[in-house]
């Protein structure tokens, strides 16, 4: 009797032990490391994200009135990578603060449209279907809720699954964020840890749905996530670089799945160029040419409070004499027009929503995707710092729509000979 009690009270010595270490470690690192910051690759552990023989190279190409834009724009901006593809070839490549084009380059939620890309090559695999209750593939959740039967691969994909979670602050250690940025076992917080705030399919954004998504995968695949994409997209892509992806700590290994993947810039841009050919790469199709038709008009994006399967749309503007010319270019164009606004000059400025959409990150990391326009961007850096635009306007409608050209210096009618002349 004695020897059983012994035993219940050095077990549940062990498991507060174990709880509050944890804890204690997560409190450290985030009151150490404070808010989430673009060198915090360096610190964490992580995992390699093995590339493949082959390596796939872009032409080069500078577009030199494109670099009179945005060399002026990028200066002091944060900015610490910009590469901007046009139809295959690097138009624009610049790098700041020591950082090349080696260098590995946190991406924060970026990281989150990979793992769609991988749910949507697991589910042609037959490993999964998007339609299915969570708890098809994690069944203790069972046991903790049935609710979350009511959940669906695809509510979590949609950031729709009422799954209780404090996406900020990051900084205070006892939010949901805190638990899984710098928690040091994430999985048992998904397996065992979480609760229900309210019913499926109210969009909020969670990076939980994402890892949950994560842990999901690893059940599948029988892999851990790394290992998977490495196989799935990373060696097929022709990836410059090994990557790296952070995990919760050397002992678990559990891949950060909502983020924190970090490769080179170009590398990041080739997945940009998965989804603008449709998912295929040199005649093979690597992520599901249906999957990826769900993410590449912004016209579906839009109707999803602008997110779907991890991925944001974007608008644009332009200005007009009235608002009927706004909506007549609208139709001429084939753009759907959203709204207009008369400015204090008595023109209107009309916004029209784009077929074009972004893999993003805090702190302004971008892969933008333009199919109409066949135009990659990839920003990574620390938050956007520039007092003409925001980095989207910079994006979305200066680079990827060509209003840089507005910006730029009226050519003299000898320049404009010269230029016809090259």
């Amino acid at each position: 009797m004695q020897k059983k009690i012994f035993r219940i009270f050095a077990l549940t010595l062990l498991i507060i032990t174990t709880f509050y270490c944890e804890s204690c470690t997560m409190v450290y690192r985030s009151i150490a490391h404070g808010q989430a910051d673009v060198t915090d690759n360096e610190w964490q552990p992580n995992v390699t994200v093995e590339k493949g023989a082959e390596d796939f190279m872009f032409a080069a190409k500078t577009d030199a009135e494109l670099a009179t834009f945005l060399d002026e724009a990028l200066e002091e901006s944060n900015t610490n990578a910009f590469m901007v593809i046009r139809n295959d070839t690097i138009v624009y490549e610049k790098y700041f603060n020591e950082y090349n084009e080696n260098s590995l380059l946190t991406s924060f939620s970026v990281a989150k449209s990979f793992v769609s890309a991988l749910v949507g090559i697991a589910q042609e695999e037959g490993l999964l279907n998007e339609n299915e209750p969570i708890t098809t593939y994690l069944p203790e959740l069972l046991k903790q809720d049935q609710d979350f039967a009511k959940i669906t691969v695809k509510h979590l994909l949609n950031m729709q699954s009422g799954i209780k979670f404090d996406e900020y602050p990051r900084i205070n250690p006892f939010t949901g964020m805190a638990r899984l940025y710098y928690g040091t076992n994430i999985r048992t917080k998904i397996t065992h840890g979480m609760t229900i705030e309210e019913a499926p399919g109210r969009f909020n954004y969670r990076s939980i749905d994402t890892q949950v998504l994560g842990v999901i995968l690893e059940r599948v695949t029988k892999m851990p996530l790394e290992q998977y994409l490495s196989q799935k997209i990373w060696k097929p892509l022709g990836m410059k670089s090994d990557a790296t992806w952070t995990v919760d700590s050397e002992r678990n290994k559990m891949v950060k799945a909502f983020c924190c993947l970090n490769a080179t810039t170009e590398d990041f841009a080739k997945f940009g160029r998965l989804y603008l050919n449709r998912g295929t790469y040199n005649g093979v199709q690597i992520v599901p040419e249906a999957w990826v038709a769900k993410t590449n008009s912004g016209k579906k994006i839009y109707a999803h409070s602008d997110y779907k399967n991890k991925w944001w749309t974007n608008s644009h503007y332009d200005i007009f004499e009235t608002e009927a010319e706004g909506k007549a270019y609208a139709v001429a164009n084939n753009k759907d027009f959203l709204k207009a606004k008369k400015l204090k000059n008595g023109k209107y400025v009309s916004h029209f929503q784009g077929d074009d959409y972004n893999a993003l990150g805090i702190l302004g990391q971008y892969v933008y995707v333009n199919p109409i326009e066949n135009i990659i961007v990839v920003r990574l850096g620390d938050s956007w710092r520039n007092k003409r635009f925001y980095l989207s306007e910079l994006i979305y409608t200066y680079v990827g729509n060509g209003r840089y050209k507005k910006m730029l210096p009226k050519k003299t009618e000898q320049q404009s000979k010269r230029i016809k002349q090259i």
